[in-house]
Order: structure tokens, then C-alpha cells, then sequence
């Protein structure tokens, strides 16, 4: 108990020796000494703070020292107390640290905000309650969801979702239906982040029934994680999309169908192809929606409709379904196709352009059988002046059998675009948009690359600035295109890039909070391929 005897007189080498011999014997009878040691933080005493780290060891395996220490009169104690507490949640701490709690705010219970003297402290106690979970401790979160701090209301937050308290579903509910007013939509602050993450943590039929009921939420980061957490939770969640379906508003059904395709249960695949029958697909962007989805679920029934779908005259909703019957290639398929396209129509001849600009190299090797056809799709590939589709092409070309196959790969590495001056970074979570972005860009003597997400986008920003064009969706997991956009334009990097957001949405409020955020325009789907030319050359 001694060792720490006359530490000060001690030369530097020999309190970093001492120190490591009390922390390698697990000296706990040098804890008294330890704690007078640190009892003054100075953050230039080198062997203080070597104390302080000595006794945050002794104490991550001292339980008892550790309780009592919370209730010290040494202020550094108690906060290494407070830390250790949180890190290996010491049930026996929780008398300790209630009081403490209670001290703390029956001075000024209402202030217990940032700035204030005992901020620190009583968020470090919250933070350690919230950790251990002591059924005592739950009334206290109850009382701070609505806190006006930020921190200390989404801390009560996500520890009444770990609590599963279905008694607080109301509270959050309305903590998540609040953000939608007009003079709160634009932001998604961190309580109504966690008020989501709570719901879908309790999963009861009324939290998750209030979350389905949310999908269009008016904020998109809001909407982006009530997917995120439906899409999580799994198929147990689609009876409560499914009513969306039919809901007879636009931006609702695209919703639903995008979750649907993403949950990837042939469950909901047949609730797609039900609505579907009911005329839900009228509108171009809930039809796109709808075969886009159905690409990620195999279902007999979806793959009935993908195949009528061939009959789709709009380039881009052709895209979607060609992907996504690439995705679930057989020999109907490509049969259904060989008949449509041995007819040499203009509508042979879309389908082939969609084959292409989709890069559906599995329907590509079953229809190059065929070699009226096989030409006809190495004129499309040649004609598309796209070198990353011609290089995709001529390696699938070199994997499959055949001095036809062989020619036609040599004549497609050929081919070359040449330098192209311009550049567009397309970023979409769905294959079959950034497959019709970049069928309109090649066109144009544009070269695109992609990204599926705003995460994707600005890690490709990161090594490659040159960019005269960044075209995003506004609906995408990880990130939306309205954080992407505020991303950007707080880099001073990569902030002068133009940016167009695209979406389906039909309310007004969404365009002005793309343009707001830093957006300089904002496109509304559907449109046709040589609409969208205009405004690239209009923002180029």
C-alpha cells in the first residue's frame, strides 16, 4: 500500500516503472494513492494522467472500487468512475448513479442543457443508466424523449427503443410525424433519427404499421431510414406496405413497390403483380417502379409480367425490364425474345438498344445464337460509343465458343471513342436508370460513371474531381442525393460541380429543398431521352 510513497520525488523513468509494476500486479491496494494522485486533472502533468490511465485499469476489473468511486468527492475519480461504468455496465452501480442523477437535476431539473455546469456529468450518468438498462432508470428516459437538448433526448431515445417500451410508441410516433410540419421538414435531427431506429426495435403491429405509413415521409433522410429499418426487419413487414399499393397516390405506390423489391420476398413480389392488375401502373414511374422491383425477386407470376412487359414502348421502362429478366434469364425468355426480335420492327429494334444499354450479358449470349440477330446487337454495341459497354461486351464475347464470337470481340476492342472532353458521375439505386443515363450520355459523346449510392458518389469524388455534371437521384439507401448534395457543396474541392437532382416525386416542397440544399436543377420523372440531352447541354 506504500509503493506510491514520496511518487513526486521520484524521476520520470522511475514513476512510469512504478506505475507499470502496480497496474502488471493488479495492486488495488494502491487505488487510495492512485486516486490522490489524479486528484488534480492537469492535462501537462505526463505522470497524472499516467496515474489516471493506472487507476482506469485497476478499476475496469474492480467492480466495487469502481461504485464507490462514483460517489467520491474527487471529481476525477468520479469521472473514471462514470467511464468505466459505461464501458463494462456494472449492474451494482445503478443505486449509485440514480442518485447521483438525482442530486444532480434537483438543483435546476429543467437545465440540464449544453452550456451548463453539470451538462457533462449528468449526460456521462444518462449514458451509463443507458447501458446498464436497470428497469428503475426507465422513467428517467421517458421524462427526456422530448428533451430540448439534441444529445440527451436522441440518448433517451434509443434507450427507450432498447427498453422495448411499447408504452412510449405514442411518444415516438409523434416525435417522427412532428418532423413533417412545414418549418421542420427540411431537417432530420438526430431525436427523429432515433425515434425511427426505436420503433423498429420495439416492433410492435402499431410501430411498425406508423413506420409503413411513413414511407413518403417529407424529409428524405426521415424516409431513407424508415426504409432502411423496413427493409431490415424483412418480410414480417410487408402486410403493412402492402396498403400502400393501392393507395391511389403516386409517389406512395413507387414507395411501396421500391420496398417490396427490396425486402425481395415472393411474397411481396405477388402483391406487386396484384396491384399491378388492379391499375396501379397507369403512370410511367410507378410502371419502371414495378419492373425494376420485380428484377430483384424471383416469382413465376413476376416473371409473367416482366416477359409481357417486352411489349413496353418507352426506352427507358424497356431498360427496366430487360434488366430485370436478365437477372432471371431461362429459355422462355429468350425465346419470347428471339420471336419479337426476328421480326426487324422499330420495336426489334428498341429491345436490342435495350439489350445494349443495359449490359444484359446473359440475354446477350442466348440471343447472339441467333446471328441475324447476334449482328444486329454488335451494330447497337459499335453504334453506342460507349467504351466501358464495348469493353463489357467484348469480354463476354471472348468467354463464349465460336470464331464468329472471337471476330466480334476483336471488332468491338477496336472500336473507339476517342478522348471524351466531358464527364458525368450518375448516381442511382436502381441498375436500370443508370443504365438509360448512360445510353443518353454515350450519345451525346459523354462519358458516365456510376454509383448506386451518395456514399458510392462521393468516394468516387474523393480521387477524381473532374466531374462537369453529377446527376443523382433523390431517393437512395446509405444516402439520398439531398445529403450528397450537401456533402458536396460543404467540400471546396468538388463544390462548384453542377448538380441535378432527379426524382419521381410530385410535391413541390421536395424541388425547392433540392434547390435549397444546393441543387442547381431538378428533373421530374418520367422524361424522354432527348429531354434529358436538353438539360445536360443546358447545365454543361
Amino acid at each position: 500500500m506504500d509503493a506510491l510513497k514520496n511518487f513526486a520525488s521520484k524521476s520520470f523513468i522511475e514513476q512510469v516503472n512504478l506505475l507499470q509494476d502496480v497496474e502488471k500486479k493488479k495492486a488495488y491496494a494502491e487505488i487510495p494513492g492512485l486516486v490522490e494522485l489524479c486528484r488534480q486533472s492537469d492535462p501537462f502533468d505526463q505522470a497524472a494522467l499516467m496515474a489516471e490511465n493506472t487507476l482506469r485499469s485497476l478499476l475496469l476489473e474492480n467492480e466495487a472500487q469502481t461504485v464507490k468511486g462514483l460517489m467520491s468527492d474527487n471529481m476525477n475519480f468520479k469521472k473514471i468512475s462514470l467511464q468505466v461504468c459505461c464501458r463494462k455496465k456494472y449492474p451494482s452501480a445503478t443505486s449509485a448513479l440514480l442518485r447521483l442523477f438525482s442530486d444532480l437535476i434537483s438543483e435546476q431539473p429543467s437545465e440540464l442543457i449544453s452550456g451548463h455546469p453539470h451538462y457533462n456529468e449528468g449526460f456521462a450518468i444518462l449514458s451509463a443508466l443507458s447501458l446498464i438498462q436497470p428497469p428503475e432508470a426507465l422513467d428517467i428516459f421517458r421524462q427526456y424523449l422530448h428533451h430540448s437538448d439534441s444529445l440527451i433526448a436522441s440518448l433517451s431515445i434509443e434507450t427507450i427503443g432498447h427498453y422495448k417500451d411499447v408504452d412510449s410508441v405514442d411518444a415516438l410516433c409523434k416525435i417522427v410525424a412532428d418532423a413533417e410540419v412545414d418549418d421542420r421538414y427540411e431537417t432530420c435531427g438526430l431525436a427523429v433519427a432515433s425515434a425511427i431506429d426505436a420503433l423498429a426495435i420495439i416492433n410492435t403491429d402499431k410501430a411498425i404499421s406508423f413506420l409503413a405509413s411513413k414511407i413518403h415521409h417529407r424529409n428524405p433522410i426521415a424516409r431513407r431510414i424508415i426504409h432502411d429499418a423496413l427493409t431490415r426487419l424483412g418480410p414480417e413487414t410487408i402486410r403493412f406496405i402492402a396498403p400502400f399499393l393501392l393507395a391511389g397516390n403516386t409517389d406512395l405506390n413507387i414507395m411501396a413497390v421500391n420496398l417490396l423489391g427490396a425486402i425481395g420476398d415472393k411474397k411481396g413480389a405477388d402483391l406487386i403483380v396484384d396491384a399491378f392488375d388492379k391499375g396501379i401502373a397507369d403512370h410511367p414511374n410507378v410502371r419502371f417502379a414495378v419492373y425494376d422491383a420485380l428484377g430483384q425477386i424471383f416469382s413465376m407470376k413476376g416473371l409473367v409480367l416482366l416477359i409481357d412487359g417486352l411489349s413496353e414502348q418507352d426506352p427507358a421502362i424497356l431498360i427496366a425490364v430487360i434488366t430485370s429478366l436478365n437477372n432471371q434469364i431461362n429459355p422462355g425468355v429468350a425465346k419470347k425474345l428471339k420471336e419479337i426480335l426476328g421480326k426487324g420492327d422499330d420495336h426489334a429494334f428498341r429491345l436490342i438498344n435495350a439489350v445494349v444499354a443495359s449490359r444484359a450479358l446473359s440475354l446477350f449470349e442466348s440471343l447472339y445464337e441467333d446471328e441475324t440477330i447476334g449482328n444486329k446487337m454488335i451494330e447497337a454495341i459499335i453504334k453506342s460509343n460507349d467504351q466501358g459497354l464495348c469493353g463489357a461486351f467484348s469480354k463476354k464475347l471472348k468467354s463464349m465458343k465460336g470464331k464468329r464470337a472471337a471476330s466480334d470481340a476483336d471488332q468491338i476492342k477496336s472500336i473507339s471513342s476517342g478522348r471524351l472532353k466531358k464527364k458525368i458521375l450518375a448516381v442511382d439505386d436502381s441498375r436500370s436508370m443508370l443504365a438509360f443515363y448512360g445510353s443518353v450520355a454515350s450519345a451525346m459523346g459523354i462519358s458516365v460513371i456510376t454509383a448506386e449510392n451518395g456514399q458510392q458518389a462521393l468516394d468516387i469524388l474523393e480521387h477524381d474531381q473532374s466531374f462537369d455534371l453529377i446527376l443523382t437521384d433523390l431517393n437512395m439507401p446509405v444516402m439520398t442525393g439531398i445529403e450528397l448534395t450537401r456533402k458536396v457543396r460543404e467540400n471546396f474541392s468538388v463544390d462548384k460541380i453542377p448538380i441535378v437532382i432527379v426524382s419521381t416525386e410530385s410535391e413541390r416542397s421536395q424541388e425547392q429543398l433540392a434547390i435549397k440544399t444546393g441543387a442547381d436543377d431538378f428533373i421530374k420523372k418520367p422524361f424522354t431521352a432527348d429531354q434529358l440531352q436538353d438539360k445536360i447541354k443546358t447545365i454543361i
